[in-house]
């Protein structure tokens, strides 16, 4: 029983994304698929899998380890990359599921090693260093010497990689090789104690406009879902949205002037109007603050939102829709005829970003998977 609200996520459309950042890339960078937060509502094991099987795709990088421990029980084989901090009772199964975990203390390494000794494994991680997001990552030449230090008394934790993040890549060019020149510098001092390990610091912005700064590995995070991290560069980019959002009309009445619709009568008809209600709302994802600020295509017709949205229902102005009848359908991100409405719309609407915006629809509106 498939809910008539439902997403739908177009599969071919990541390997798009993905090709599309590869024209920008040397045969030999790797790229790492960002797919945090259920694939950024996507549904993070069958988008796991279908990149998996791509043969596109190097790596995968989760928020925590609760995410990569599901990928490994479904059969994800890919190395996969922890971005968040690492809570040390998650060590274990970090290290038993062999994820690769991020680092920036040396008390991190030093809890590393005392689990991949009881464990007679080897713990793979990635050193995060801070080179002006200020959020996790080593800060400064003091702490990364300390650092180094636990790295060479701790044989059983593996260096596999030094990464950073670019705060705002997706607008300020200065300060995005601000920060390359920061990090180019750590990984100097790291190399020059004898380590080797891979580099990656480029997100969706800077792989799209800085192909300079990829260098052994790309992270895609928004891009690989069709969004550029600055909405307003999307159209044009050549990126395309992933998911759509699709429902149908479950009653159709028409109200004269006058008269009212949904909580608080905040709508008010200034003439006779169809009226269709949808069976979708906040509780689904749709946020309320959108009230009588979107639209929805029906008939290929852009359908004004109207009244309050409500938990599990919203309603719309249908007069304009020749022929328009129950169950017809509505959509609600996505395309139809000529007319298309994107996540970033939503978003402008919301005061948001289109990451919310695909992060907002709830576990019961059902992903259905197109190849």
């Amino acid at each position: 029983m498939l809910r008539s609200t439902h997403a739908v996520v177009h599969l071919p459309a990541f390997l798009k994304n993905i090709r599309l950042a590869k024209r920008r890339l040397k045969p030999e960078t790797k790229f790492l698929a960002v797919i945090k937060a259920n694939a950024y509502g996507h549904g993070i094991t069958v988008v796991g899998e279908y990149l998996e099987q791509s043969g596109l795709v190097d790596m995968f990088a989760v928020a925590i380890p609760e995410e990569g421990v599901r990928l490994r029980n479904y059969g994800i084989t890919l190395p996969i990359l922890i971005l968040g901090v690492t809570d040390p009772d998650h060590i274990p199964a970090v290290v038993g599921n062999e994820l690769t975990s991020s680092v920036f203390t040396a008390k991190q390494v030093r809890n590393f090693e005392r689990c991949a000794v009881a464990s007679g494994k080897t713990a793979h991680v990635h050193v995060k260093l801070d080179t002006g997001m200020h959020r996790i990552g080593v800060t400064d030449d003091a702490m990364l010497d300390e650092l180094l230090d636990a790295f060479d008394a701790c044989p059983h934790v593996s260096m596999d990689g030094v990464f950073t993040h670019f705060a705002k890549s997706e607008s300020d060019p200065a300060f995005t090789h601000l920060q390359a020149q920061r990090f180019d510098a750590f990984v100097a001092r790291i190399r020059a104690r004898g380590y080797r390990p891979i580099v990656h610091a480029a997100n969706s912005a800077a792989t799209l406009d800085f192909p300079e700064l990829q260098y052994d590995m790309v992270r895609f995070g928004i891009a690989l879902y069709g969004y550029h991290p600055d909405a307003k560069r999307t159209e044009g980019s050549g990126l395309t949205p992933v998911m759509s959002l699709i429902t149908y009309i479950s009653n159709l009445k028409t109200i004269p002037a006058g008269e009212g619709v949904s909580y608080g009568l905040k709508f008010v008809a200034s003439r006779p109007t169809r009226v269709a209600t949808l069976p979708v709302g906040y509780g689904d994802g749709y946020k309320r603050c959108l009230t009588g600020k979107t639209d929805v295509l029906i008939g290929g017709i852009r359908c004004p939102q109207i009244g309050t949205i409500c938990m599990d229902q919203m309603m719309v102005d249908v007069s304009e829709v020749p022929g328009v009848a129950i169950g017809d359908e509505a959509v609600l991100i996505g395309r139809q005829g000529d007319e298309k409405i994107t996540a970033d719309d939503l978003a402008e609407k919301a005061d948001t970003i289109s990451y919310e915006i695909l992060l907002s629809f709830s576990d019961r509106v059902p992903r259905v998977y197109e190849k």
